[in-house]
């Protein structure tokens, strides 16, 4: 998705917007398979999708985004995307690269940032977003502090990233775990679906994509369950079970880890459901 400084593509209509020294926010939504060419990004973006889904272009490689997946793409780079078939309704951030190097010193070292990254979803991008939707006097600092936070978060934990374009196998291990994240999966059973070494696809797996198989699953159920907190009355344990988790304990457990918080306490704050009544 572009920076602030380029209008919505045509297939989008904005929602809200926010703005902050060096930061910028708007939420938008994008209609069912259309296509926003290849453009340059001055600034840096970070874009969370609240429902449907897109896929991003960068060079050869291709990140996949659905419910409640967090992007994070450098400044200075060219990328398209493609709306799914359900359309997009996304939460996008705009960060100047000023702000990038006056953070911290947690971003000290970029080399782990310069290419399309998603990471676990984070309490403190859908934050942002309530932030965003309460729109007061004190929503805009709110918002900058949030922000600034995140990024502080992004480099301390391993994500999804297109670090180089992946061989038609690896690409389709990827679409199976991203479809199928619900299943119990081991090396030896998705390498012999492609036809290589259980050894070689471990390793090209991370050289290609920056984070290990486990993660990428532990990854794509918690962004399942983040949407379901959010937006349904679901039990902990329905939807613990539904994303693919032994049990409730270990749901708990992962989630706290990826996304900061508890699934009790993420739904207290973001549940649509809640809020409504």
């Amino acid at each position: 998705m572009r920076a602030i400084e380029a209008t919505i593509p045509d297939c989008g209509r904005g929602l809200r917007t926010l703005g902050a020294p060096g930061l910028r926010v708007f939420e938008a939504i994008y209609e069912a398979d259309c296509d926003i060419p290849a453009q340059p990004y001055e600034w840096a973006t970070l874009c969370l999708t609240i429902d449907g889904g897109y896929c991003v272009d960068w060079h050869r490689s291709r990140l996949r985004c659905g419910p409640a997946a967090l992007v994070f793409q450098p400044p200075g780079e060219i990328y398209g995307a493609r709306i799914s078939s359900e359309g997009s309704h996304c939460l996008q951030f705009a960060v100047d690269p000023l702000v990038l190097q006056s953070i911290d010193d947690r971003l000290s070292d970029w080399e782990r940032l310069r290419a399309p990254r998603r990471p676990p979803p984070h309490w403190l991008a859908f934050e942002v977003r309530r932030e965003l939707e309460l729109g007061d006097d004190l929503s805009a600092t709110s918002v900058e502090a949030a922000i600034i936070a995140l990024l502080a978060e992004l480099g301390e934990v391993p994500g999804l990233e297109a670090l180089s374009a992946p061989a038609p196998w690896l690409e389709r291990v990827r679409e199976q775990l991203h479809d199928e994240f619900r299943q119990r999966h081991t090396l030896e059973n998705l390498a012999c679906t492609v036809g290589v070494h259980r050894v070689h696809l471990a390793r090209e797996f991370r050289r290609c994509f920056g984070c290990t198989v486990g993660h990428y699953i532990r990854q794509r159920r918690v962004e399942f369950a983040c949407h379901r907190l959010a937006a349904s009355p679901d039990s902990l344990s329905r939807i613990a079970f539904d994303a693919g988790f032994a049990d409730q304990s270990h749901f708990t457990n992962t989630f706290r880890r990826l996304v900061g918080v508890s699934p009790g306490v993420f739904r207290g704050r973001f549940g649509t459901i809640r809020r409504s009544h």
